[in-house]
């Protein structure tokens, strides 16, 4: 029930903000109506009576893992609860596909060159906060330049202060001990982190990226 509930609250939400910054049409400046059950809104110019629907800005969400798929890439925000680490994520833009957003975005936020090859689709979902379609994939970080003082040599990571306050390459042992914790972590801007939550904590249930992560830690490691 509870995940229904939130679902119908999301899709509200994004109705509400639809209709409140819509209400003039934008072809001729007449005020609209709405139609189709709310779905959409008219313009109400019998000259014009053009429609509009819903805006929806895709977005991609990924999980970056290290050549050896033992160690995967984590960022935060400065807005951020303390502790909380997500994965990468950012807009589509114009004439772009989803596969290539994920290696720009990647390497934009974290410095790190993504092999195109690995980029693999595994699930999407509605973010109408306000009107997000966040399209959810796996992918490996291409071999190249590595810091030689980390284990394992994991390629080097450059974040953008404009887009990230923090990235860090962070083990399945670590991310699954820490983070992976039944009724531990949440996605909302005002969470309260206990002392070991503002060490390290990974966004909610309810959210893409806790499930691509949890796919991971979960998976086989194939470099065994």
């Amino acid at each position: 029930p509870c995940r229904i509930h939130a679902a119908l609250l999301s899709t509200a939400n994004g109705l509400f903000s639809f209709h409140r910054t819509h209400r003039f049409c934008a072809k001729c400046g007449t005020s609209t109506l709405q139609i189709k059950a709310g779905s959409a809104r008219k313009c109400t110019n019998s000259k014009c009576k053009a429609s509009v629907y819903p805006r929806i800005d895709p977005a991609v969400i990924m999980l970056i893992t290290s050549p050896c798929g033992n160690y995967a890439v984590l960022g935060r925000k400065k807005s951020w609860p303390q502790g909380r680490y997500s994965t990468l994520a950012g807009f589509l833009e114009v004439g772009e596909t989803l596969e290539e957003c994920v290696v720009r975005e990647t390497l934009e936020e974290s410095g790190i060159r993504v092999d195109p090859a690995s980029v693999r689709f595994v699930a999407s979902q509605p973010w109408p906060f306000p009107r997000s379609m966040m399209v959810g994939f796996h992918a490996a970080a291409a071999s190249g330049p590595t810091d030689a003082s980390r284990e394992n040599n994991l390629p080097d990571l450059l974040v953008d202060p404009l887009e990230l306050e923090d990235a860090q390459w962070f083990s399945r042992e670590y991310v699954r001990t820490n983070g992976l914790i039944e009724g531990k972590g949440s996605s909302a801007l005002d969470f309260e982190p206990d002392d070991n939550e503002a060490e390290f904590h990974v966004p909610g249930p309810a959210s893409l990226a806790r499930l691509l992560i949890t796919q991971w830690v979960l998976a086989e490691n194939e470099a065994e």
